[in-house]
């Protein structure tokens, strides 16, 4: 058994530590890859791996499981084992390690699979972590675990599928004669599908949890609608790496369409019985809702797949920025400002636009909206850092 202690202040405050150095690493990855876009435009190789792997492995899964995770879950547990958080904290060196190979890999591309292995072994980690977080700390029986506990737990599980599978398959064309980097830019694609259905379940864990309602209550349909892309769909397609002819659209269908019209219609059900409050929560989750359920139409579009993975992405990061503005002012009693979060939850809506390159206009109205939500992005942290300091707002000692 772990030497369990119990979830008092010193413990949350070294969840909420964590679950701050996960989110910072996360935006620092997001920014440095988005930079290293700018170089892939030109069909480079080196500066395009890096970009992906920076963006589809260190960005969105750690934000949700790490930060969020890290900094939401506690409040759902009775005791805290007190390894886990040497092991978080294992995983957020490995993370980091990962994420400074990858942007080394631009100059030494041998650093590619490297980087490779850390965030195998720290994703892995993390993922551990939480699903002994979730099964060993839970306060009563399954049921009573919320959306987005679920989430945490079904998503950790579908990490411990498709991370070691994609290492043994870039670890297999190495030896078979493959480059480095043609070996991890050619796994990054193979794997994009199963790892944004993860993203999905994240989503949607925190959209449910965040427009709660009496048609969203159900301990069934949520949980259900979720271990789809997140259990089904790695099975699937770690099937199909071993015997070909599994189908993307088929994953795609099953794995970020289906639960996600399945959670929208809730979400109308809701809005019809009057049940769902018209909070900062439901500002933010109803455009990611929204981008989530429709966009996976975009695959439909095969000369412009980059689409689906835009909307997607977007969506997600919709229902991460409605998490946290909800933690902030549940947990620290200090909500942001009605101004800030208009302003923020606009330019997102606004940055959307910059996933149109085939409108010049539009294309640059939406990276002016990115701009002004990084700012945002500033004053959220600024404020985070104020109101952590202070023990009577934070809670903390």
């Amino acid at each position: 058994m772990l030497k369990v202690l119990k979830s008092g202040s010193a413990e949350t405050t070294r969840f909420r530590a964590d679950g701050a150095a996960f989110l910072a690493l996360a935006l620092l990855c997001g920014f440095l890859g988005g930079g290293l876009g700018a170089l892939a435009l030109g069909k480079q190789m080196s500066p395009a791996v890096s970009h992906g792997l920076l963006l589809d492995l260190f960005v969105l899964v750690p934000a949700f499981i790490g930060g969020m995770g890290r900094l939401v879950l506690p409040r759902e547990l009775a005791a805290t084992p007190g390894a886990l958080v040497a092991l978080d904290r294992l995983a957020f060196a490995l993370l980091a390690g990962g994420a400074l190979c990858a942007a080394g890999g631009i100059a030494a591309p041998g650093l590619f699979a490297m980087s490779l292995l850390f965030w195998t072994f720290g994703i892995c980690a993390l993922a551990t972590s939480t699903v002994v977080d979730c099964l060993e700390c839970r306060k009563g029986r399954f049921r009573d675990l919320s959306p987005f506990a679920w989430s945490q737990l079904l998503a950790s599980l579908g990490i411990i599928v498709i991370a070691p599978v994609m290492l043994a398959g870039v670890a297999h064309d190495l030896m078979g004669g493959m480059t480095g980097t043609s070996a991890v830019q050619s796994w990054l694609v193979r794997v994009q599908t199963p790892l944004l259905a993860l993203v999905i379940t994240l989503a949607l864990g925190a959209i449910a949890t965040l427009i709660p309602g009496h048609s969203l209550s159900s301990r069934l349909i949520v949980p259900s609608a979720m271990a789809i892309p997140s259990v089904l769909v790695p099975v699937i397609w770690a099937h199909g790496t071993i015997v070909p002819g599994t189908s993307d659209i088929l994953l795609r269908a099953l794995g970020v369409a289906l639960p996600s019209i399945a959670l929208i219609g809730l979400v109308c059900l809701g809005l019809w019985r009057r049940n769902i409050d018209l909070d900062i929560g439901f500002s933010w989750s109803f455009p990611a809702l929204l981008l989530l359920a429709a966009g996976w139409a975009l695959s439909l579009f095969p000369d412009r797949p980059e689409l689906f993975h835009s909307a997607m992405l977007f969506g997600a990061i919709f229902a991460l920025f409605g998490c946290y503005y909800s933690w902030q002012e549940d947990a620290l009693h200090a909500p942001a400002p009605a101004w800030l979060a208009r302003i923020h939850l606009v330019s997102m809506g606004v940055a959307v636009f910059a996933m149109m390159p085939m409108f010049p206009v539009l294309s640059l109205l939406g990276n002016a909206g990115m701009i002004v939500s990084m700012f945002c992005v500033g004053l959220l942290i600024v404020r985070f850092l104020s109101a952590a300091s202070s023990p009577a707002r934070a809670g903390l000692r």
